[in-house]
């Protein structure tokens, strides 16, 4: 397993006046995560590096947020780090591989596989809307292949184009009304709107409803399911009615480190180190220390995120990055 070793976490302070025009700072220094041991080992910092965009400072915010809740879940690794994410930069051989798909592309318009490589390049490199031309070319070749839609609105999702992302997971519940992923990314969507969020949570409850009823029961996707109410209920503030759910979960399956995960995430929200510390605690438990998790540089963790849906990437780069951007600006969770 991943190591258990003990830390204690120092509370960052932030500077109380907060210009709420939301862009990314350009240097943020979160907790100083210390061992126990303080004869074998020296604090870590974990400080990041964030490059403001102009152009989207929303995603840029997020994605700084994102690494925030990296460095939190990092109370259940013993390894020291240093998290740095430097502004974007394309490299020659980038450059080169994209012109070079793009050229046999025009003579083989209908390679699947070259598609797939040219879009994950769009990606790496923000070129959201390229990015999105090839995903429509690959449904376009391949209408029955369901990945195709999904990894389309993950990645209009991921790229802030709110109302554009929500009609396409609309169009995918549309066929398909009991999608985990689809509904998750929902909301996330709609994590500021009540109503919407009302909608959802009966979408969800129908969904639950609809699994429990079929012959061979889902029980995987019932519990990806239950644990979206948990999440609405952290939106909506009811963090105890969050835990609790969290709770039934884990008595159900004590073995699922997503749910320990999530509600050490909770507890971090509510400045409560020593519960989080636990929970995180039982995700090191639980994972090997050569879990692909663990070992998988952020880069790859987005475009994988972007090819199948990953509960625990939402978790971390989107929906509760968003609640601590909620919590930063206004103390909702304070």
């Amino acid at each position: 397993m991943a190591s258990t070793a003990k830390f204690q976490c120092c509370v960052p302070k932030y500077n109380p006046h907060i210009n709420l025009v939301r862009t990314a700072p350009q240097n943020l220094s979160f907790p100083r995560l210390y061992s126990r041991d303080q004869a074998k080992s020296t604090p870590v910092v974990v400080a990041i590096r964030a490059s403001s965009s102009p152009s989207n400072p929303k995603r840029s915010l997020l994605k700084t947020t994102f690494i925030t809740l990296t460095a939190a879940a990092a109370l259940f690794s013993a390894s020291s780090f240093l998290i740095s994410k430097p502004a974007l930069t394309t490299t020659p051989v980038t450059t080169v591989l994209e012109t070079t798909l793009e050229k046999h592309l025009e003579t083989h318009s209908n390679d699947v596989e070259s598609l797939v490589s040219l879009a994950k390049i769009k990606f790496e490199s923000d070129k959201c809307d390229q990015a999105i031309e090839t995903m429509n070319r690959l449904i376009e070749i391949e209408p029955q292949e369901q990945k195709w839609p999904g990894m389309k609105a993950r990645i209009l999702s991921f790229f802030c184009k709110n109302k554009l992302a929500i009609e396409a997971f609309e169009e995918i519940l549309s066929t398909d009304p009991i999608r985990v992923d689809a509904l998750h990314y929902l909301v996330m969507e709609y994590y500021d709107s009540k109503p919407k969020l009302l909608e959802a949570e009966k979408r969800i409850k129908y969904a639950i409803r609809r699994c429990k009823d079929m012959k061979k029961k889902k029980t995987k996707e019932i519990r990806g399911l239950r644990m979206l109410i948990a999440q609405i209920r952290v939106l909506e503030g009811n963090t105890v009615e969050a835990i609790r759910i969290c709770e039934e979960l884990v008595k159900e399956d004590p073995e699922d480190y997503k749910v320990y995960l999530f509600q050490g995430l909770v507890y971090t929200l509510l400045k409560k180190g020593d519960e989080a510390k636990k929970q995180f605690e039982q995700v090191a438990r639980i994972l090997p220390e050569n879990h692909s998790y663990l070992d998988t540089p952020m880069d790859k963790k987005e475009w994988g995120a972007m090819e199948t849906y990953d509960n625990v990437f939402c978790y971390l780069a989107t929906s509760f990055s968003r609640l601590f951007v909620t919590s930063f600006f206004f103390g909702k969770f304070v």
